[in-house]
């Protein structure tokens, strides 16, 4: 493993890469955590899982959102949907640039936002797959569970920040992060994608995403994916974690392996 850092909306995200022991040009994923997450995820969920798609001749890079993490910038400031994409964007460019990585096999994963980050840049640039665990697909409905109805409509005024404490984590938030989310759709993005595979996983036991929310979107024929709910499973993805790992590198495996 290895510090990495490229350059994002005129700051700096930094991050960790871990590069396989392989000859040749090597698959590669770039993983983006939850909103209040960082590159390791809880748990060090992240971690283990780029060490084993590691081990299996992927190139994983995990990365801190600016504003997250490592980062030293405000999270209030830099925590919004479309600075995300933003970063994941150029995390991608980032990855192409990498001599160790094939710029045509690169994947986007991503948990909670930064499944929905992950499904939102796909669209928006040149993927060979994406995964996304629990991702955030009604942003304004999920997001005004989790800040209150009265806090989503004082933010969506404009130039207002408020401080908030959700499920033991406390944190900053803007009027920006609302207002990206309410005008944001998933499914109009994925009418946009072209034909790459596309894997959807959601816990059936998820208290802040709406487990219908994955089964309804299936349903809609938007665009054709791999949709698994995982019975049991909460928003963490870590109590079946040996079987969400099985099933996400099978995809992959399939979706760079295969090219």
């Amino acid at each position: 493993m290895k510090s990495i850092c490229y350059s994002s909306r005129g700051q700096t995200v930094f991050g960790y890469a871990h590069v396989p022991q392989t000859r040749g040009k090597a698959p590669a994923i770039l993983m983006c955590h939850g909103f209040t997450g960082c590159a390791q995820e809880g748990s060090r969920l992240f971690v283990r899982f780029a060490e084993q798609a590691c081990r299996l001749g992927f190139y994983v890079m995990r990365i801190d959102f600016l504003g997250s993490g490592n980062s030293e910038l405000d999270f209030a400031t830099y925590t919004t949907p479309s600075g995300w994409i933003e970063d994941a964007k150029n995390g991608i460019r980032f990855l192409k640039e990498q001599p160790e990585v094939d710029p045509d096999r690169i994947a986007i994963l991503g948990v909670s936002l930064g499944g929905f980050t992950a499904l939102m840049t796909g669209a928006e640039t040149d993927v060979a797959a994406v995964v996304g665990w629990a991702p955030v697909l009604n942003p304004a409905k999920t997001f005004r569970g989790i800040l209150t109805e009265n806090n989503w409509d004082y933010l969506l005024a404009g130039n207002r920040t408020i401080e908030y404490i959700y499920c033991g984590n406390h944190f900053a938030v803007g009027s920006k992060f609302v207002q990206d989310l309410e005008r944001m759709s998933v499914t109009e993005s994925l009418k946009r994608y072209r034909d790459i595979p596309v894997l959807i996983m959601q816990g059936s036991s998820d208290a802040v995403i709406d487990p219908q929310d994955s089964v309804k979107l299936k349903q809609s024929g938007v665009f054709p994916f791999q949709h698994v709910m995982v019975e049991g499973e909460e928003h963490s993805f870590l109590l079946h974690e040996k079987s969400n790992f099985s099933t996400t590198l099978d995809f992959l495996r399939r979706a760079l392996l295969a090219v």
